[in-house]
């Protein structure tokens, strides 16, 4: 075996190797025993930005109104009064009356961060010092918000986000992204980083006093990072306020994809986590052992390479398979090896375009990165 070949087969062994620790961090987090609930409930004040009329809208909105805890609040807004979102949000509503509940329009900017200029907009309306910000594509459990109150009062206040997995996907682009989320970003980020106490946070679900939240310079301040969710789990760390992820699963909806669409939210997200932190960005290449091994087979063309390429394809596939099973997603099993294929070239090909292109178009608008997210320049599209 060549040299290359050799280093080659020592990576594809190292990042299995990581990607069944992240499936076991994952396993581990999502059975652990929930804390009891405590007490005293606060109030909470729910804030739903809104985009447009995402794939199944009308029950995701139904679930947030569907919980089963004692005292809440729901606003709801967006940025422009023609967004048809609006007309949806208020139809559910009118559902639920027992459920006080405001419906807005607001195009009010505090910074680059379209999503966060609308939470800044709906936060001036919150009767409650203890907020939840809910992403409008997440359905959740009547009991989401009870556990994540629970694991915050276990934590001692501070920010609890919620894990989540991708469902309702259609279309391969919506396979190969619920795959992603449900097996490299849980298992990555909920489940290895939250074992190794790193502080890091997907804010599809995340539960924050307002007091903390201002004391980080509240929306003003993470409108400047398209990563806001994880700036400020970051900057809540440094302050000592505790982050911890619940393990009570709520679904991210994703709808139909087209393989384009997941191509280009992928390269997206790839050029934000390569701005918010290069050394783990770097890792990441090891995180896809099929492609480094397709690529070795491509190179030496060997029966060696061609071992360790078959090695990494069904290896993934199993732990793939494993860890969407632990999150009561099942696929046939064959589609897996297909899957992992389709995953490996895309993520592998354009793993390097972040090196050399940091302007990603996000919610209508263009945004030019730097460092931790920071966005330095937006114009309309």
């Amino acid at each position: 075996m060549t040299s290359w070949g050799a280093t080659s087969a020592l990576l594809v062994a190292a990042g299995l190797l990581l990607a069944l620790l992240m499936a076991i961090a994952q396993r581990r987090l999502h059975r652990a025993t929930p804390p009891p609930a405590p007490r005293f409930l606060p109030g909470v004040s729910i804030l739903k930005p809104l985009k447009g009329v995402d794939a199944h809208l009308r029950e995701n909105l139904q679930s947030i109104f569907r919980l089963d805890y004692p005292e809440y609040e729901v606003i709801l807004g967006t940025e422009d009064p023609a967004d048809p979102a609006l007309a949806v949000a208020r139809s559910v509503a009118s559902e639920h009356p027992g459920v006080p509940a405001v419906v807005v329009a607001n195009p009010g900017i505090v910074g680059f961060n379209p999503k966060v200029n609308n939470l800044a907009n709906l936060v001036g309306l919150a009767r409650y010092p203890t907020l939840l910000i809910s992403d409008s594509n997440v359905r959740v459990p009547p009991e989401h918000l009870k556990d994540l109150a629970a694991h915050r009062a276990l934590a001692g206040g501070g920010l609890v986000w919620a894990l989540f997995r991708g469902t309702h996907a259609r279309g391969l682009g919506g396979a190969l992204e619920s795959l992603q989320l449900n097996v490299a970003v849980m298992g990555g980020v909920s489940g290895l980083m939250h074992m190794l106490k790193i502080p890091c946070a997907v804010g599809k679900s995340m539960l924050v006093d307002r007091e903390d939240l201002e004391g980080i310079g509240g929306f003003p301040f993470l409108g400047r990072f398209l990563a806001e969710d994880h700036v400020c789990a970051e900057e809540l760390a440094a302050r000592g306020r505790p982050v911890v992820v619940a393990g009570c699963l709520i679904d991210n909806v994703l709808g139909r994809r087209t393989l384009r669409e997941f191509a280009a939210r992928h390269l997206r997200w790839a050029r934000v986590r390569r701005h918010v932190s290069l050394p783990c960005y770097l890792v990441e290449v090891v995180l896809n052992p099929s492609f480094l091994a397709l690529l070795s087979l491509l190179i030496c063309r060997t029966a060696e390479a061609a071992l360790v390429a078959g090695t990494a394809l069904v290896g993934m596939s199993a732990i793939a398979w494993w860890a969407e099973r632990d999150l009561g997603v099942q696929r046939a099993w064959w589609l897996y090896p297909l899957l992992e294929l389709g995953l490996c070239a895309t993520k592998g090909i354009l793993w390097f375009v972040p090196f050399f292109s940091r302007t990603v178009v996000w919610r209508g608008h263009s945004l030019a990165l730097g460092s931790r997210s920071q966005i330095e320049l937006a114009t309309s599209v």
